[in-house]
């Protein structure tokens, strides 16, 4: 008993041995099939677009570098232009090997440039010789080495990343001639010795061949060189691949798009560069600008960067969603991250209160929005860039499979649509979209159809980019005020737009104020304080001139000649004058009469008795202004009506606070500036002929506009036009009272603050009804 049991465990181990055996072996040589045999079937969820190849489900084993084997076919004298750019560029992203290939005097001293010279090969053109000498060096030193082989010239770009991802879907262990096809042209066509449904492959947007393509043809080149029929090199190493490896270039519509060539090449990849060709291409030719060289790669790496901070986000909202699966509780959702991460969402951003609702701007040929004094304005550039780039990315997500479905949808236009900006989160959009739909496999159809889009572009991580300088600062700390706020801002010396202190001495040109006036006393007194707090007491070199009209009812002309005479007895080194005037209010004649007071070589600053100016804007009125050269007019910052912006409180209209609920830059108002005497008289001077409000301004500034001087606008946060309610007299003249009135409503308040009001009208007189 105790044998046969003992045999009984020997056999059934034997027999467990050997079944564990047999099924190892069966999943090893399935994995091992799968893993190396590729399929003969469409790799579907490739984005590449059919192109009539036999393409792999899987990828090939990793080869590293050793992918493709790129020949730059160039000349002795492109080494230090067009070769050297093509190194410095792209080659860089080439998952392989870069030589350049030239004629056997070449020798190259650029270090890094990694040269070719073939014997018995000279730069003369056609380079028939040229083109297959590179060929037979690449299959004598690489053949076993790489899986592809390509031929580019140097004045084409070729984008790495992308041919490795379209070439690692294709079967190289097939014999292969990829690029995009060419007949001839019109002269040519029927003349080229092809038969009917041959073609060869265009050099210029270069010309890859698989490996068994090019073992076959190498050994053959002496032939192909010896029976050449035309003076194409492209033309015949396409022959030469048909007669010997048996196959054509790839024959398919999507390899004009892949391998793009641009036959008006005289200003190629000059302009704009956010196109479809662009981003669809895998290759760009030709470039012979070797600036614009440069520029296409920059823009290229910018797409790069671009879509590397998409791909962050995407694997930042994979490690939220699995978070929130696994049940793993958030340590703070407050996290930049955690930001970054949260999953599109038109209603990601909940207001907590009314106040806090964010608007959409809605806008056809033209934008609404609250955001701006005026609500109806045209689409400026930056809004038309964007939307330009989100159509691309929307057509290019809606065609990604379109190409193997046989049909196409083109942009038309956009009828419509709305915007908003989210600072924590990014824009949205909501875009109703014309498109066209086209089918071009079976029956043939062209179809208008309408979309709407919900789209979100996400902000990325900030990012601090740290700009250094050498330049020294002239000007004494004590007078550069900090530019963190508005309001210290407001007060002292501006930067950017308005002039950087660095480098730049600090100008003590006298400025000669001259004020139109007619009554207005009190107004008067408030403008003589801050001319004595920023000018007066800190010795401002300044002068003032009041050009001062007496009107018939309610004369303040005593009142106002005591005022500024005060003022001089106080401040006895200082020049306040009173100049009178004679008849009907005018501000052109006013402004003419004052300044013929002064010298030609004067700085003049022409001034209303509501504005309130700090000394940064003294320095940037004498440091934007140039004799004979430069004009500047600053735009104005106006407030709002009081009772608008603080309805619950009493707040005195001094109170200088600068945002966009308190006030508005007017963008329209011409007539602050400060000018040369010269040059007012150069241009012909104030027109005294318009008497009354407003036009006197709009003349002069149209006159420096068509000047051969320039004219400098800018806001300038350190002039504040104080408010006070605008009469319009109705004996105006019909345009002059239209623009009183209609600066007369841009003063009430902000679009978003009056249509609050008008809500809460609303729902005050719905309140009232129901009792």
């Amino acid at each position: 008993m105790i044998m046969v049991v003992r045999r009984s465990r020997g056999y059934s181990r034997q027999v467990l041995g050997i079944s564990i055996g047999l099924l190892c072996g069966f999943f090893l040589a399935t994995w091992l099939r799968l893993r190396w045999v590729p399929s003969m079937k469409t790799c579907h969820d490739s984005n590449i677009p059919e192109t009539g190849i036999e393409m792999r489900t899987l990828e090939p084993p990793d080869t590293g570098r050793n992918f493709i084997f790129v020949g730059v076919m160039t000349a002795k004298k492109y080494l230090s232009t067009r070769a050297s750019a093509v190194n410095r560029t792209w080659a860089k992203t080439v998952p392989g090997k870069v030589v350049f290939f030239s004629s056997a005097d070449s020798n190259s001293s650029l270090r890094g440039l990694p040269l070719v010279s073939l014997p018995g090969v000279d730069d003369s053109y056609p380079p028939q010789k040229k083109s297959f000498m590179m060929l037979k060096y690449m299959h004598d030193n690489f053949i076993d080495k790489y899986e592809w082989f390509m031929r580019a010239d140097d004045d084409v770009y070729l984008r790495g990343d992308k041919l490795e991802t379209f070439l690692r879907s294709v079967n190289s262990s097939q014999r292969l001639f990829i690029g995009q096809a060419g007949l001839g042209n019109e002269e040519e066509f029927g003349k080229l010795y092809f038969n009917h449904g041959e073609n060869f492959c265009m050099g210029g947007p270069g010309m890859i061949f698989s490996r068994e393509t090019l073992r076959k043809i190498v050994p053959n080149i002496s032939h192909c060189l010896k029976n050449l029929y035309s003076t194409h090199e492209d033309v015949e190493v396409g022959r030469c691949v048909k007669k010997f490896a048996g196959v054509d270039c790839t024959w398919s519509y999507e390899m004009q798009q892949l391998f793009y060539h641009k036959y008006f090449a005289k200003d190629a990849f000059t302009g704009n560069l956010h196109t479809s060709e662009v981003h669809k291409a895998i290759t760009l030719h030709p470039i012979k600008s070797i600036p614009h060289f440069h520029r296409l790669h920059s823009y290229l790496e910018s797409q790069r960067i671009a879509y590397l901070q998409l791909k962050t986000l995407r694997t930042l909202r994979e490690i939220n969603e699995m978070n929130r699966l696994l049940k793993i509780p958030l340590i703070d959702d407050r996290t930049e991250n955690t930001k970054l991460g949260s999953t599109p969402d038109l209603v990601r951003y909940m207001p907590n209160i009314y106040d806090e609702t964010i608007a959409w701007d809605f806008f056809t040929k033209s934008l609404y929005s609250l955001k701006y004094d005026t609500p109806k304005r045209g689409l400026d550039k930056t809004l038309q860039v964007a939307l330009e780039d989100i159509v691309l990315q929307v057509m290019e997500m809606i065609n990604r499979n379109s190409l193997a479905r046989g049909r196409t949808i083109d942009y038309q236009e956009i009828l419509y649509g709305y915007r908003r900006i989210i600072p924590t989160h990014g824009v949205d959009y909501i875009l109703d979209l014309l498109l066209m739909y086209r089918r071009h496999k079976g029956k043939k159809r062209n179809v208008p159809v309408r979309r709407h889009a919900y789209l979100q572009q996400s902000f990325g991580k900030i990012q601090f980019i740290e700009e250094l300088t050498n330049d020294v600062i002239t000007k004494p700390a004590s007078d550069v005020r900090s530019a963190n706020s508005l309001t210290n801002f407001a007060n002292g010396v501006s930067s950017g737009a308005f002039g950087n202190v660095a480098s730049v001495m600090y100008s003590k040109q006298t400025i000669h104020f001259v004020l139109p006036l007619a009554g207005r006393f009190e107004t008067l007194k408030r403008f003589m304080q801050n001319f004595e707090r920023t000018c007066l007491v800190t010795k401002e070199d300044v002068k003032l001139v009041v050009v001062l009209f007496k009107t018939a009812q309610n004369d303040q002309s005593l009142e106002i000649i005591k005022l500024i005479s005060h003022y001089q007895e106080l401040y006895p080194n200082s020049e306040l004058r009173i100049l009178s005037a004679m008849g009907e209010f005018a501000r052109g004649l006013a402004l003419e009469l004052g300044a013929s007071q002064y010298p030609s070589d004067a700085l003049l600053f022409f001034v209303d008795v509501d504005i309130h100016f700090s000394s940064g804007f003294l320095y940037r009125c004498r440091k934007n202004t140039k004799q004979g050269k430069l004009i500047y007019y600053p735009e104005v910052f106006s407030q709002y009506e009081p009772r608008v912006v603080y309805p619950h409180k009493q707040t005195p209209v001094t109170n200088i606070l600068i945002n966009k609920q308190t006030g508005f830059f007017r963008h329209y108002g011409f007539g602050i500036v400060c000018v040369y005497n010269s040059d007012v008289s150069s241009v012909g001077g104030m027109d005294a002929s318009i008497v009354g409000w407003g036009l006197e301004d709009v003349d002069l500034y149209n006159k420096f506009v068509i000047s051969n001087m320039t004219v400098f606008r800018s806001p300038d946060v350190g002039l504040v036009h104080i408010y006070h309610p605008v009469i319009c007299d109705e004996a105006l003249e019909p345009k002059q009272y239209q623009m009183c009135l209609g600066s007369r409503t841009s003063t009430y308040g902000s679009p978003s603050q009056l249509s609050n009001i008008i809500q809460n009208s609303k729902h005050k007189h719905k309140e009232t009804s129901k009792t």
